[in-house]
């Protein structure tokens, strides 16, 4: 008897087991479906920047355009730094999309940014989104006419180490100048209260136009632009940074702004770490410069009037994502 029920127990044992083996492919296979939900489910992190900043709502309006090309993944927007902390968390993988600016981009892949050991190749472009002017701005009595009038004079150039003041420092010393100005690192909302004040005899902003401190302070006091881009091009300013290009300020964009002012820009761009899908990147480029695209972005901000499909390269100075080349091909602009 206690033989036949250990053979029982035997035979138990066994049927046990088999069941186990039958389904545990099946299992994995569980698994693996269940990993390719969540992937899909993953949030998609957009880095924008200081949080009031243009970056910041720009991106916030970025994600409420293009989210839909994935409604199933969540989108979120990141505070942060700015350019140079966007493309270090995109390079770290940290961030799967950001805003950064066209100069920073290029010179931290060829390691030429202060204190950036990084070369960012981990970092692919989009597109670009809207630019960037230098605005040379004196007060309409004063006896600075150009550049030149400059020499000795006060400048407000912006706060140490951003990008306002490392643009003035590659201007100003392109067109030879750095030497002979003195330049005052304020931002240039404190730039333009020191103008009215006559502490400075200029101010020098790098930023969208119309720019709300300038308008203001063009509303208080009459102000008159210096023209940039005729020394910049006969200094080979270009040719040293091609990220930069043309840019004409329309008449009456700032308050008493009666004649065109010739300048140059960089250029904000979109972009992404380089192994995002690019299908991905595809539809979300599809969308966002499809027309119905660009007047969602009119509406939702004020720079947003800027995004142009037509010069979607503008600026561009680094590897495409392979899911933009896909899309900029397909509009027959590479």
């Amino acid at each position: 008897m206690a033989a036949r029920d250990g053979e029982l127990r035997a035979a138990n044992k066994k049927e046990q087991v088999v069941p186990r083996r039958v389904h545990f492919p099946t299992f994995i296979l569980l698994l693996f479906l269940m990993m390719g939900c969540d992937s899909q489910q993953q949030t998609i992190l957009i880095g924008g920047g200081p949080s009031g900043g243009t970056f910041q709502g720009y991106a916030e309006a970025l994600q409420e355009v293009t989210s839909t090309v994935a409604p199933k993944r969540q989108w979120r927007v990141e505070s942060s730094a700015g350019s140079i902390g966007n493309l270090e968390d995109l390079d770290a993988g940290r961030l799967d999309l950001a805003m950064v600016y066209a100069g920073d981009a290029w010179l931290g892949r060829r390691g030429q940014l202060p204190d950036e050991a990084s070369s960012f190749e981990n970092v692919r472009a989009l597109g670009r989104l809207y630019g960037a002017a230098a605005q040379l701005v004196v007060a309409e009595s004063s006896a600075i006419s150009q550049l030149s009038d400059l020499i000795g004079k006060r400048v407000a150039i912006g706060n140490p180490g951003s990008g306002t003041a490392l643009a003035a420092r590659r201007f100003f010393s392109s067109v030879g100048l750095w030497q002979r100005i003195v330049p005052i690192h304020v931002g240039f909302s404190m730039g333009l209260g020191e103008l009215e004040r006559g502490s400075v005899e200029a101010v020098w902003l790098v930023v969208g136009y119309p720019n709300r401190a300038l308008v203001t302070a063009a509303e208080n006091r009459p102000l008159r632009f210096i023209d940039l881009f005729s020394e910049a091009r006969e200094s080979g300013f270009f040719r040293q940074f091609p990220f930069y290009t043309e840019k004409i300020i329309p008449p009456a964009t700032y308050p008493g702004q009666v004649r065109r002012v010739w300048t140059f820009e960089d250029s904000a761009l979109l972009a992404a770490r380089a192994d995002l899908d690019a299908d991905l990147v595809y539809r979300l480029l599809q969308r966002l410069y499809a027309d119905a695209g660009m007047e969602a972005m009119a509406e939702r901000h004020p720079i947003g009037r800027q995004l142009d499909r037509r010069l979607g390269l503008n600026g561009i100075r680094i590897p495409l994502h392979p899911g933009a080349e896909r899309f900029w091909r397909g509009q027959g602009m590479l």
